[in-house]
């Protein structure tokens, strides 16, 4: 019988990993899958009045294993709610996207702390999300300050529950940084896209060129992912054969998709976590991520669509790999390849 060009590569792919691999162990996935993980309470600045509702901290803890790639964010579900009847809604905006950079660190220059600064840029995204399309330079000429507002109003008296809804995603993203992370990454870059029509036929699955990424779907279809880490073979016969590609290394049960309104965060290619000096498996996993730099990422990609209304928000950790932000409204696109992020070198 003879094989197809993309079956040969699939073949060799496979064969070449399994005899430079140093051991069989890093084919042997643990499958930790995107179940919702338990809340558990975690405060900002030391501040008892500031409370993410998310679990966060339990998702930390889940992503340090190497062969967790994705998880699923409970906790979330009056914030997720919130951002879907303003962004979603009759009044909502149409035919936008926009990235801006949110600071979740406090200022070393003042006294504002990381949660008032974080506030502050919620407020400039959502204020930019919301004006109507007539209006043009609110970054610019109407941008708010932090001394518009004042701690205990934040503390005691959100201003706006959308507003919120946004920080309380922002700095639970960016308490997922870990290892060396930690001490370099300070902002998370927010993307929100909404679409009034969007059409894929078949996105290309990919991984991501930052560290962590959270995600969610305000309305229609969500993303595809793999529930684990995927292997060399799994992931050329994603890119090269689609989904059907799955059938024929045994793949296909592990490919999900995220439901309407659940919150995952996915691994990038530069995740790095603080490893356990006693962990067996740690040395085995370098040596794996420097054969295969996607060894802990999530495969993912946006789903197909039928010129159906679709509206995400997602949140990057700024690592400095790509600082890119921009604004664009009205203009009406298919979106054939998915949202990707189109403008920037975040995808591989």
């Amino acid at each position: 019988m003879r094989l197809s060009s993309s079956s040969r590569a699939l073949l060799i792919t496979q064969l070449l990993f399994q005899l430079c691999s140093p051991s069989s162990q890093f084919s042997a996935t643990l499958e930790q899958k995107s179940s919702p993980l338990s809340p558990a309470p975690q405060t900002v600045d030391n501040n008892p009045n500031i409370q993410l509702s998310g679990s966060w901290s339990t998702a930390k803890q889940a992503l340090r294993n190497p062969n967790c790639s994705v998880v699923s964010i409970s906790g979330l579900d009056h914030h997720l709610s919130t951002l879907q009847s303003y962004f979603c809604g009759e009044d909502a905006p149409s035919d936008v996207d926009l990235r801006m950079r949110v600071r979740c660190c406090g200022n070393g220059n003042s006294t504002n702390s990381s949660t008032e600064i974080s506030y502050v840029d919620c407020a400039n995204v959502y204020h930019t999300i919301m004006s109507p399309p007539s209006t043009t330079g609110w970054r610019n000429n109407n941008k708010i300050t932090t001394s518009d507002i004042n701690t205990e109003q934040l503390n005691n008296n959100p201003i706006n529950p959308c507003i919120q809804a946004l920080q309380e995603l922002a700095l639970g993203v960016h308490s997922l940084t870990d290892g060396p992370l930690q001490r370099t990454v300070t902002d998370i870059h927010m993307r929100i896209v909404c679409a009034s029509t969007y059409s894929a036929n078949d996105p290309p699955f990919h991984t991501d060129k930052c560290p962590l990424r959270g995600y969610v779907t305000l309305v229609g279809p969500g993303t595809e992912y793999m529930d684990a880490t995927c292997r060399p073979w799994e992931y050329v016969a994603l890119r090269s054969l689609g989904v059907d590609g799955l059938g024929l290394v045994n793949g296909k049960g592990r490919l999900k998709m995220a439901r309407e309104l659940e919150f995952i965060v996915m691994k990038g290619d530069y995740y790095d976590a603080s490893v356990p000096d006693d962990d067996n498996s740690s040395s085995s996993m370098m040596m794996n991520k420097k054969l295969w730099s996607r060894a802990e990422a999530c495969v993912h990609r946006s789903p197909p669509g039928n010129n159906a209304k679709r509206v995400i928000l997602s949140l990057d950790l700024a690592d400095g790999g790509d600082d890119q932000e921009w604004e664009e409204r009205g203009r009406k696109r298919n979106w054939r390849v998915g949202m990707t992020q189109r403008k920037s070198h975040l995808v591989s």
